[in-house]
């Protein structure tokens, strides 16, 4: 009963996470004054808003690193090896997502008070300086492949959704490595919805299961 207990608590942030995410990148362009960043990015990033609306993002990848494990858990005896190594790829991308979250939410205000140079599209914080762009992508690799490793493991173990494992691998894929806002947001969709899915499903049939 406790071990179910504590997967409901991981799978509850889970959900938390995906929806929080979701809402998140809704909220940006809704909030924000995204028409004229490409013009004047660093008064983007002032806005009084910034900071309040970013935290949602930061939390949210919290909490979608802290219940992934959740996922894993509620079959663990099922997978193979690379399954393991998938969640731990993915969680490390969701690590390095959070930690991008955080110095966009935090840092970047901070610069663009003393050296708005720094944010302008071309900037050294944005991609303009080649270790900062590499991180980017980099970042983005390590979550697509382990939350694709990880999702072929979910499937040949036969006890989860499938519907939901190929949404949630096409969605991060797309979302993680895509650079159009349009075509993100169609995979953040993909992989949020496929997510909470999957959550809930596992939520529900916890009832009685050894493994």
């Amino acid at each position: 009963m406790k071990t179910q207990r504590h997967l409901r608590i991981l799978l509850n942030l889970e959900i938390t996470g995906s929806a929080g995410l979701l809402f998140w990148w809704i909220l940006f362009p809704v909030l924000l004054p995204v028409t004229n960043a490409s013009q004047g990015f660093q008064d983007l990033v002032l806005d009084s808003r910034w900071i309040i609306v970013n935290l949602l993002g930061l939390f949210s990848g919290l909490f979608l690193c802290l219940g992934l494990p959740g996922i894993f858990l509620a079959h663990y005896c099922n997978f193979k090896l690379y399954g393991f190594w998938g969640l731990l790829l993915a969680c490390t991308g969701i690590i390095l997502f959070t930690a991008i979250q955080y110095y966009e939410t935090l840092i970047w205000p901070a610069a663009a008070k003393i050296n708005p140079e720094l944010l302008y599209s071309g900037g050294a914080l944005v991609s303009g300086n080649s270790a900062v762009l590499a991180g980017l992508l980099i970042s983005g690799f390590i979550l697509g492949a382990g939350y694709v490793l990880f999702g072929i493991a979910a499937l040949k173990t036969g006890k989860y959704l499938k519907t939901a494992i190929w949404m949630l691998m096409a969605g991060v894929v797309i979302f993680g490595n895509g650079i159009i806002f349009a075509v993100r947001t169609i995979g953040l969709i993909l992989f949020t919805s496929g997510t909470i899915w999957l959550s809930f499903h596992i939520r529900k049939n916890l009832h009685g299961q050894t493994c």
